[in-house]
């Protein structure tokens, strides 16, 4: 996958391969699903405030990045969430110049509305919660495409979100797609898109320690051809409250179109 771009156009196309983790259908908003790339179906409530950070280090051959977005969520209502992140990307070196770049990234813009819950009562398990949300993206963008920091295109994105609770254990399910906002406009959803989807487990108990596992299959659709990603993760939350956690993983591609591993560390603060 790592390659050197000659345009800016193939800029886009390089930055989206290689940092596919941070921004494809990418910085996942939601209280306590840092480090994964799946979200939940929860929302913060009515006048609730999450503010999240965290640093996300990837390597890929030679190809490195430092990803280190900080987003606020805000509850507006019981089942809507409204998110606003930017984050600073370092490149070593970036893709599009061949030199070491740094700066700003895309911003970006995500809406969330849970529209289905369901609680079921097991004898031998006890309650089983379900619930299905859907989230739409747009990014704005900031970020520089002649140095790799920027798609250097609006992009939009949706996903469905399930959500499965149980008395010890969280199943997420992720369903998305992902296009710039060229190819929206063209009526072609098919151009300079990504698919994916991702299934990831949270053990909960005992609290406050919760380990978590996630695999993850990204399509990524470029006008030179298909690029196929797979990755898994491994992580551990520390949430000793509802205000507040923290959490580490590591994440591992699984084929020759994914990095080799990413690092990630951050926190969160919910008012």
């Amino acid at each position: 996958m790592a390659r050197r771009c000659s345009s800016a156009g193939s800029a886009y196309r390089c930055f989206l391969a290689l940092c596919a983790a941070h921004i494809i259908l990418a910085h996942t908003l939601a209280w306590a699903t840092h480090p994964l790339i799946s979200d939940d179906a929860g929302t913060q409530g009515p006048g609730g405030v999450l503010i999240e950070s965290n640093v996300n280090y990837l390597k890929d051959n030679e190809f490195k990045s430092i990803a280190v977005p900080v987003a606020i969520t805000a509850g507006i209502g019981e089942t809507v969430d409204i998110s606003v992140e930017m984050s600073y990307l370092r490149l070593h070196p970036s893709p599009a110049t061949g030199n070491n770049e740094g700066g700003p990234s895309d911003a970006v813009v995500k809406f969330k509305q849970r529209f289905f819950e369901r609680e079921q009562g097991r004898e031998e398990q006890g309650n089983v919660e379900q619930s299905l949300a859907y989230q739409i993206l747009y990014s704005q963008p900031s970020g520089n495409e002649q140095k790799g920091l920027g798609a250097g295109a609006s992009r939009w994105g949706a996903r469905l979100i399930g959500t499965t609770e149980g008395e010890s254990v969280e199943f997420n399910a992720n369903l998305g797609y992902d296009s710039s906002g060229k190819a929206l406009r063209r009526g072609d959803l098919s151009f300079d898109d990504a698919v994916f989807l991702s299934i990831a487990a949270k053990y909960e108990r005992p609290r406050p320690w919760e380990p978590v596992v996630e695999f993850a299959v990204f399509r990524v659709k470029e006008p030179g051809g298909i690029t196929r990603i797979a990755q898994a993760l491994v992580g551990l939350i520390y949430e000793p409250s509802e205000r507040y956690y923290v959490d580490a993983g590591t994440r591992i591609g699984l084929n020759d179109s994914s990095e080799d591993y990413a690092l990630l560390a951050g926190f969160g603060y919910k008012f």
